[in-house]
């Protein structure tokens, strides 16, 4: 520490003189630790309200254990900015291919006890930890910290539930700012907010057989001292309920009600205002789907819209602020929206799912168990398909396709542009089983692209450049079309088709495919697991003779970088594919 009126926060920084620091030197230490994160964000983007509404509960934690020693796992992760500015990562070309992790880290730092990306893991991981430590016989505390919506997640609920009667302790400490991504919905949500007008609803808490403690207030050094050291001494496990404010230190994110400044790109700090209009150029699937949904909702009564905890970013605040009775935010219960909207498909309504690729990874099970046995009229809108750069291996959207080839009852399709979008939307609508729809957020549209201006038959893919014989065939989906059109739209040899359908795909369009020489599949947007392999398996099944390569994204954690640094990394990306189809046909 050089004085109270400034701290070195870089590599250097020593987190063991927070203990000694008098009250004055901490607020300065917060006041700087903000700054750096809104200074970061600000110029490489990143998850800004959240990292600023948790800087004063983490100098607490600081202040109170011992990580040389303490093992203390965040819940999701990408709250822990202040955590890693105080172990000595400044945040260096934050969540680029070369600079800090937007999650905690393992192989990033000694201090990252735990992975994570996904919400609610927090509790369940720390339970291991405690075990772990019971079976070494050491001694040391573990703590989880998890916010009021990650906690309503049934995961949280079911560690809480084993740790009931587990004899086992640890610490949770409930990061309670009222809100997600968006603000905080639900039962639980409402119990907590009432223990500040309502003491004894922490009796929940205390009938499970846990210490309650709070509420707190994390901006109150001098009270999570106290309340933290109470919990050190408690036998058993103990939830550390501490209220803190989403945003503080940053006046646009502290306005902010809809959940605008939960994740940012680069911005100006004197206006908030995006540094450069990242929408420039891009055409959104995600207004796209909004849009038609918002037409849906207009003409049809029993159309309902549930998406958990994601309606900033899918671009629905607009839809689910005109249609209230028929829209749902089921809050991070991926597995709840699922069975949730199996269940009205089965009273005739027809629901619509919005969800992340990356988080519907998490309601497999009922998507099997519920959605496709039971086979309801039921459209999954599966936004962020593809690789999503920045917030790297937990986050990926490349999986879905390849488990969706696993379960029966189920189409599954992909837009290459706005037109596709709007045909598939309407056989969804009266498509009477479960129907997704896979699609990117976004997409560079160029005047030479191609818009197909057909009407699409279910199951049937769509012939974007025909050649003069059989020998080549390109078969792909998405937006990369767009790349493979320019470049061979005048050789008269190649033949280019859109599979609209990756799943439920007519037989037909197989028997095609076989009378070419040469077939090459290539799918930038799915594992090498997913569709490639299925057209594999499909063109066995017929008996094809030819030549074929596939070019998919690797069964593989691809770790973070922008879009273009991914895809060339791994070689799906456009200019990839062109050399390598040109080696293919002329061997």
């Amino acid at each position: 520490m050089e004085t109270s009126k400034h701290f070195t926060l870089d590599e250097s920084f020593d987190f063991k003189i927070i203990k000694d620091l008098s009250l004055d030197e901490l607020n300065t230490l917060s006041n700087e630790v903000r700054e750096l994160i809104i200074d970061r964000c600000s110029e490489f983007g990143g998850h800004l309200s959240s990292n600023l509404g948790i800087v004063n509960l983490t100098i607490g934690l600081f202040r109170s254990f011992d990580f040389d020693r303490d093992k203390v796992i965040f819940d999701i992760g990408h709250y822990t900015y202040a955590y890693k500015i105080l172990t000595g990562r400044p945040l260096r070309n934050l969540r680029l291919e070369n600079g800090t992790d937007g999650f905690q880290r393992m192989s990033e730092s000694k201090y990252d006890f735990y992975d994570a990306g996904h919400s609610s893991t927090s509790i369940s991981a720390c339970v291991g930890f405690a075990k772990a430590r019971d079976f070494k016989r050491e001694n040391y505390h573990c703590l989880a910290v998890v916010g009021d919506g990650g906690i309503a997640n049934g995961l949280c609920f079911e560690a809480l539930n084993n740790l009931i009667v587990d004899n086992t302790k640890i610490i949770i400490i409930l990061n309670d700012n009222e809100m997600s991504i968006s603000p905080t919905i639900g039962g639980l949500s409402c119990i907590l907010k009432g223990i500040k007008y309502n003491p004894f609803a922490s009796y929940v808490f205390k009938d499970a057989n846990f210490e309650y403690i709070g509420p707190v207030d994390g901006d109150n050094f001098k009270e999570m001292a106290k309340a933290f050291e109470r919990a050190k001494k408690t036998k058993r496990s103990v939830l550390v309920h501490v209220k803190t404010k989403k945003g503080l230190g940053y006046k646009y994110a502290m306005e902010d009600k809809v959940g605008e400044f939960h994740y940012v790109n680069p911005f100006e700090k004197s206006t908030g205002h995006p540094k450069r209009n990242f929408k420039a150029g891009l055409i959104s699937f995600s207004e796209t789907f909004a849009n038609l949904l918002d037409e849906e909702m207009a003409s049809n009564r029993n159309a309902v819209a549930i998406c958990p905890s994601t309606t900033v970013g899918a671009s629905l605040t607009d839809v689910f602020s005109k249609y209230p009775l028929r829209t749902f935010d089921c809050g991070i219960s991926e597995e709840h929206s699922a069975v949730f909207a199996a269940s009205l498909g089965v009273n005739g309504y027809h629901p619509y799912l919005f969800m992340y690729s990356t988080f519907l990874q998490r309601a497999y099970d009922e998507i099997i168990h519920d959605i496709t046995r039971l086979n309801v009229p039921c459209t999954i809108l599966i936004d962020r398909a593809g690789l999503v750069g920045a917030d790297g291996e937990t986050h990926q959207g490349i999986y879905d396709d390849s488990f969706f080839f696993s379960i029966p009852n189920i189409a599954l399709a992909m837009p290459h542009d706005v037109e596709d979008a709007k045909k598939l939307f309407k056989i969804a609508k009266t498509y009477e089983h479960p129907f997704a729809i896979r699609f990117t957020p976004n997409y560079k549209y160029e005047e030479d692209d191609f818009v197909s201006t057909k009407p699409i038959k279910f199951g049937a893919w769509d012939v974007v450049k025909k050649s003069k014989n059989k020998k080549n065939i390109i078969l792909s989906l998405g937006p990369h079309i767009n790349g493979i059109y320019r470049a061979f739209k005048d050789n008269d040899e190649v033949t280019i088709v859109n599979a609209l359908f990756m799943k439920e795909y007519n037989e037909e369009e197989i028997l095609k495919l076989s009378k070419y020489k040469k077939v090459y599949v290539y799918d930038p947007y799915g594992v090498e697991t997913g569709f490639c392999s299925n057209i594999l398996l499909n063109l066995n099944k017929v008996g094809f003779k030819g030549k074929i390569r596939t070019r998919a994204i690797p069964l593989q954690y691809i770790t973070k970088g922008t879009k273009a640094e991914q895809e060339k990394r791994i070689s799906v990306d456009v200019e990839s594919f062109i050399a390598d189809f040109n080696d293919f046909i002329n061997q």
